[in-house]
């Protein structure tokens, strides 16, 4: 069976980008392709439902420390907003003034949903049955996820290669950014934006997963002009993520 509406929808939830309750209704929009995969649902749903019921909601750290968070940098936006009249801030502060008014699943009850839909079956089969395509979609759907898909040092090797052969750099990257806590070797990553002279990717790769890669490394395969170029436009961005020998050393690389 594969349902990667299913999927998508669980993988939110997971992530807390939607409540438990928001779950539900986005379940009962879901479509089944077969009758023996709708009798598999509709148990799904049920025990979600029943999750639900028995884990009414309530504050506790975790939603206190959330809400504080929103409304802290609610607070320093308003007043940044204030004092430079800057008109782009009007739509993350209306975002973030929903988000205030929303409600937060406690931890209690996050980690009852979670917890049985990592281990049921129904759902296991599902993810098991995506591609190796469909899987580096599914990650990359997002730039950052707190929870992406447990992957193996291979499995994630595997990933890089389909975005390499696809040349799907958003995906090379945003893969990156949603690894970046993990020791994975991110090198593959980087020589191939050197390869394709992507000065952008290649310093928002820096940027995040900087301490990962062998940067002396790196500086010594740039030889490409327009590329040494780029990137030393990048100069401002790059001076945090470089050390002030390293960045020397790129700003001393001439146009061949």
């Amino acid at each position: 069976m594969k349902n990667k509406e299913l999927l998508n929808i669980c993988y939110r939830v997971l992530n807390r980008f939607i409540t438990l309750d928001e779950f539900i209704d986005l379940l009962k929009k879901v479509k089944v392709s077969s009758k023996e995969e709708q009798e598999y649902f509709n148990n799904f749903l049920n025990d979600i439902k029943k999750i639900e019921k028995e884990n009414p909601n309530r504050e506790d750290d975790y939603t206190k420390a959330k809400k504080k968070q929103i409304n802290n940098l609610l607070e320093k936006l308003k007043i940044a907003e204030e004092k430079s009249n800057m008109d782009f801030l009007t739509k993350p502060i209306n975002n973030l003034d929903n988000m205030s008014k929303k409600e937060i699943d406690s931890h209690e009850r996050w980690l009852a949903v979670t917890n049985y839909i990592i281990n049921n079956t129904y759902f296991n089969e599902c993810f098991n049955n995506l591609s190796k395509e469909e899987l580096l979609e599914f990650i990359t759907q997002y730039i950052s996820a707190p929870v992406p898909p447990e992957l193996t040092e291979e499995e994630f090797s595997e990933l890089v290669d389909i975005g390499i052969k696809n040349d799907n750099r958003e995906a090379l990257w945003r893969l990156a950014f949603n690894y970046e806590k993990k020791d994975f070797d991110f090198m593959k990553i980087a020589d191939y934006f050197i390869f394709k002279k992507d000065a952008y990717y290649l310093t928002e790769l820096i940027c995040i997963v900087g301490f990962h890669l062998d940067i002396d490394t790196i500086l010594e395969k740039i030889n490409d002009k327009e590329l040494i170029k780029d990137l030393q436009e990048n100069k401002d961005i790059l001076s945090s993520h470089l050390s002030k020998k390293q960045l020397n050393k790129l700003m001393s690389k001439k146009d061949y």
